[in-house]
């Protein structure tokens, strides 16, 4: 199927909306066929580098004018020991899918503002284009400590997911120790987790405490 026409760019979209459960950086990723390690479990997914001649921040402008047609819409999965957001079809987007609708799309290059500063924004653009954060402090000549402060930010500001960026097996780990406290906190988990950073947690913690204003539990992104 070519895809020179950009109804066809919604089609594969929503295909890949309707069969994976992600956020939205992940899915640019994925349409992108990024080699990045957020992605490559799912890459052998169906619709994954589908849209590959585009570039990330292209692909974030069609998911996002998607969502301003109310085709797709972004959820809170609930999830243990937290929630998450997913983006998921709408009843319009299942219809426009099954159909096979007609929806044009426009290449948009600009991306949405983020309420942070320059260095932030540098960081945020190398983690959409698949970068993980080893790669990110070499390529900007940064500490990693510091790439670790821009992510931390990013996720406060609900730009992206721990999991965009952290390894799973780190959220797993610190999920499991996060079971355990009653108040958890960098220390606390960092005490259960001497293996892992506090960078790390501090990051994982930020996006429970983002995800899961639902919970019982008061999580704190501070030690």
């Amino acid at each position: 199927m070519k895809l020179d026409k950009t109804y066809q760019i919604t089609w594969i979209i929503l295909n890949a909306v309707k069969n994976l459960r992600i956020g939205k950086v992940k899915l640019a990723q994925f349409l992108k066929g990024s080699q990045s390690k957020n992605v490559k479990q799912i890459s052998g997914k169906v619709i994954y580098g589908g849209l590959m001649w585009y570039d990330i921040s292209t692909i974030t402008g069609f998911i996002e004018q998607l969502e301003n047609m109310k085709l797709i819409q972004r959820k809170i999965v609930s999830g243990h020991p937290y929630n998450y957001p997913i983006l998921e079809l709408t009843e319009a987007g299942n219809l426009v899918l099954e159909g096979k609708k007609q929806i044009q799309l426009q290449v948009i290059k600009k991306v949405k503002p983020i309420k942070v500063g320059d260095s932030e924004k540098e960081t945020y653009k190398l983690i959409t284009q698949g970068k993980n954060i080893k790669e990110i402090s070499e390529y900007r000549n940064l500490a990693l400590s510091t790439i670790y402060t821009h992510i931390f930010k990013l996720i406060v500001k609900d730009y992206i997911q721990s999991s965009d960026i952290i390894p799973g097996e780190i959220i797993k780990k610190v999920n499991d120790a996060v079971e355990k406290l009653s108040k958890p906190t960098v220390k606390s988990v960092k005490e259960l987790l001497p293996e892992v950073s506090y960078e790390e947690i501090r990051c994982v913690l930020a996006d429970l405490k983002r995800g899961g204003k639902n919970e019982t539990r008061n999580f704190s992104a501070r030690g």
